[in-house]
């Protein structure tokens, strides 16, 4: 199955890469992602790359706690409707309730599960990721930085949790940064990441929790589920044809690996569907080349790596083929 999230979730990588001084697009560009896709609306990147952004953010950065720096390096935009609906919510149980309910909007991923410890008088979030590989350090400590800072947000006050658990080791040199944001027991080397609130906190009734406005979000959210989840093979093709391109590798061997089934198998579903992979492969190409090429500040060189052309003359050919025009033409009309 192809697994993707949110393209614009990323742009907290970008915040935390910009906080060390690092060139965002020189990270991003090494690991084969389109910064421009984080902007666009619904736009989703493979999780697989997500992964090795991070690892390559791991090698870029010298403090191994960078991660934390998603509590401070995070906007409800980046995470669509879902992230305007948490800050709505009417008390710190709902919020996580609604982030595990709705996750699936932002990524594929597994994320989390909440439960009540018989006679602990708390309410524990677990970070779940059964059918992936285990999270990065960095990548751990951003989830949960990332929805502790959520929930300070929403409880509008000093916010201490009973304990946090990571299933890292204590790092060496930075330790006290734990301490000093979330300003209670840290729990390293523990068998499950997560959260301990006390049932006090959890269940407060929050001033700036809106009701009426956060069940519009989730109708708007459960509409958007039952459409994802009946995406048509084309759809679902397309996005993973997005996915490769920059790297020139959206053959429909890979697009077919990606999705389970044999190459003769995609070609057949695609038929009875009315088109074929090279169909789908043009037109996404031609749509995409022509948003690029009308983006003034893009050079066409860019745009022909970016659409997995080896040279900028066969990208210009297959320009004229699609629109009558030549890139450069095409773009002093646009």
């Amino acid at each position: 199955m192809y697994l993707t999230k949110l393209a614009s979730i990323q742009l907290v990588n970008w915040n935390i890469l910009e906080e060390y001084n690092k060139d965002p697009l020189d990270v991003f560009t090494k690991v084969q992602l389109d910064p421009r896709l984080m902007h666009q609306p619904g736009a989703r990147f493979s999780l697989s790359k997500i992964a090795e952004l991070w690892e390559q953010m791991e090698r870029v950065i010298e403090d191994p706690c960078f991660g934390l720096a998603a509590a401070k390096c995070w906007h409800p935009s980046n995470f669509g409707t879902l992230g305007y609906a948490l800050l709505m919510s009417t008390c710190l149980r709902t919020t996580l309730e609604r982030l595990i309910r709705f996750h699936r909007i932002i990524s594929d991923a597994p994320f989390g599960e909440l439960s009540d410890p018989q006679g602990k008088n708390t309410l524990v979030f677990n970070l779940t990721n059964k059918d992936e590989k285990k999270d990065s350090h960095a990548r751990e400590d951003a989830a949960i930085a990332w929805i502790m800072s959520v929930l300070q947000v929403n409880y509008q006050r000093p916010l201490s949790p009973v304990s946090l658990n990571f299933t890292h080791s204590r790092p060496a040199g930075c330790a006290g940064k734990y301490y000093e944001l979330f300003k209670c027991p840290i729990i390293f080397d523990a068998a499950v990441s997560g959260i301990e609130l006390s049932l006090a906190d959890a269940d407060r009734i929050l001033p700036s929790g809106n009701k009426d406005m956060a069940e519009f979000n989730d109708q708007v959210m459960t509409k958007y589920l039952l459409t994802k989840s009946s995406d048509p093979l084309v759809s679902r093709v397309t996005k993973i044809i997005v996915e490769h391109l920059p790297s020139g590798d959206a053959t429909i061997e890979n697009v077919a690996s990606e999705l389970f089934m044999s190459k003769r198998k995609l070609q057949r579903l695609l038929h009875e569907e009315g088109t074929s992979f090279i169909t789908i492969l043009n037109e996404t190409r031609e749509e995409i080349a022509k948003q690029y090429v009308r983006d003034k500040e893009m050079n066409l060189t860019e745009i022909a790596f970016l659409l997995g052309f080896s040279e900028q003359s066969t990208f210009s050919r297959s320009f004229k083929r699609w629109t009558g025009k030549s890139p450069s033409s095409f773009r002093k009309i646009a």
